[in-house]
């Protein structure tokens, strides 16, 4: 599986930005994602702003 994920990284880092938005939007039903949940989450990431800011970018790469 790790092997798998590699190759959908790279895959994905090399792929045109409209193919990426693609498949971004196509994500939480590869997930299985329901899609009440997928709104609440995109709902939810407004709450999480305060952690935007230069104080806390080193945790951003994790």
């Amino acid at each position: 599986m790790e092997n798998s994920i590699k190759r959908l990284e790279k895959i994905l880092s090399q792929a045109a930005p409209k193919q990426q938005r693609l498949f971004l939007r196509k994500l939480p039903g590869l997930l299985k994602i329901s899609w009440s949940d997928s709104t609440l989450l995109k709902s939810s990431q407004k709450s999480f702003g305060f952690w935007d800011n230069k104080e806390d970018a080193i945790y951003d790469k994790l």
